[in-house]
């Protein structure tokens, strides 16, 4: 018997074909990721070597995993590590595109279409809304503000085009800027999306016409518009309240809101004790309080309403910080007064806590298995992580749920789903009704 991912039957794949002109976009739909899979993307990066690995371990048995690196010493750095895991088969290919990076999941969107037909959504692409930050990070500096934007993270435009054309799909040009962590789609024709971070990847645009930008990708027939993701989530480094600081990535959807199937929402939910205790868990609970609300009187294209499933959060991880003169070391871990706006009037040698980017819900799907990030060993109850063990196992029945320590991701506002890409499987699906 062919393993679940096995392509049996499928004409036979070849080697990075260009990528084709889109036909009828009408004729695709950005699918579900508890959709069947033909394999999942990974990157690599050195800083982030020990998560690589524990996916590779997780998944390997029940989808096909390729790598997509920088360079040719990236390349053999993964197949040392995953030769010293003893997982030296796990992956059926490692290829080298100068663009791509570690968190593969914000480069690219999947559609599928009839006749085995894949198509990759051609976003826009500004690093998760840099120019904004710079600006308000720059405020009054000009020079500065310029130097900010420039920074060579914001090349990545036409990494999604590179991986259509690695996996033969067609390209869906979108005015929309915008990642896949972003982007949570039922495969049904219904996209949920989160307001805040749409209006600061694309200023100046309405919400009229971010609605009819929306309605124009593969498939979507209706947006159903979240006001707020989670407070230890903002965009790239900032303050979220008084003292406590976090890395993020703006308000993405696979940090708070996920589809487990067409019909049922999983939203991130800080518990009782821990939005007594701390600042951060009582914004949480007054952003996910509204986009409970707004869940909860939300259907689907076929007017059947949504079941909402609230998924305890982990408890609040923090770490103290000391900011050092504002050198700007590019993107290193390092923190530097400069990185906060003029009015907060931050300095070298100020002390922050630092808040870490940490959810169940960035979990990942791949056919016979859930991957989901733990935190028992951070802080997290054990009676707290069981809860989520059972709602997941609920969620998904015919699935073996996993956790696997992300916290390193977490603390420069990644996790597992950030460090993969679904693949779907290009087959005739049920059309969207």
């Amino acid at each position: 018997m062919p393993p679940p991912w096995s392509n049996e039957g499928e004409p036979p794949d070849t080697a990075a074909p260009a990528p084709r002109p889109p036909p009828d976009v009408s004729q695709f739909r950005i699918p579900g990721e508890f959709e069947p899979l033909r394999a999942l993307w990974l990157g690599y990066d050195a800083g982030h070597a020990e998560l690589t690995a524990d996916l590779v371990a997780a998944l390997h048995a029940h989808v096909r995993l390729e790598m997509l690196v920088s360079d040719d010493a990236s390349a053999e750095a993964a197949r040392a590590l995953l030769h010293t895991r003893g997982l030296g088969h796990a992956v059926t290919g490692i290829h080298v595109e100068r663009l791509s990076m570690y968190f593969l999941r914000d480069a690219a969107v999947f559609a599928t279409g009839p006749n085995r037909e894949l198509g990759v959504v051609d976003f826009q692409w500004n690093h998760y809304g840099l120019p904004g930050w710079c600006a308000t990070r720059h405020a009054g500096d000009p020079q500065r503000e310029r130097d900010c934007t420039a920074n060579t993270e914001t090349t990545r435009n036409d990494l999604d085009r590179a991986i259509a054309g690695l996996v033969g799909a067609h390209i869906f040009p979108s005015a929309l800027t915008m990642e896949g962590g972003g982007v949570e789609s039922n495969g049904r024709g219904l996209l949920i999306a989160n307001e805040t971070l749409v209006r600061q990847r694309n200023p100046g645009r309405s919400r009229a016409e971010l609605e009819r930008l929306h309605l124009a990708l593969p498939g979507v027939r209706k947006v159903i518009w979240l006001p707020d993701g989670l407070a230890e989530d903002p965009q790239l480094r900032a303050t979220i309240t008084a003292n406590y600081v976090a890395w993020g990535t703006g308000g993405h959807t696979d940090e708070f809101v996920r589809f487990a199937d067409a019909g049922t929402v999983l939203l991130a939910w800080p518990d009782d004790a821990d939005v007594a205790a701390h600042p951060v868990a009582r914004l949480n609970r007054q952003r996910m309080q509204r986009n409970f609300e707004i869940l909860a009187r939300s259907a689907g294209i076929d007017g059947v309403p949504l079941r909402v499933v609230k998924v305890p959060m982990p408890r609040i991880i923090e770490r103290r910080i000391f900011l050092s003169a504002g050198a700007d070391p590019a993107w290193s871990q390092e923190w530097t007064a400069d990185y906060f706006p003029p009015r907060e009037r931050r300095r070298e040698g100020d002390a922050v806590m630092q808040v870490a980017s940490a959810s169940y819900l960035n979990f990942i799907i791949a056919n016979g298995v859930v991957v989901v990030p733990g935190y028992e060993r951070h802080g997290t109850p054990h009676a707290t992580q069981e809860r989520v063990r059972r709602l997941f196992e609920a969620a998904f029945p015919t699935r073996r749920v996993v956790f696997i320590d992300a916290l390193g991701a977490n603390w420069v506002g990644g996790g597992p789903h950030c460090a993969t890409l679904h693949e779907p499987m290009p087959s005739a699906l049920p059309s969207v009704p």
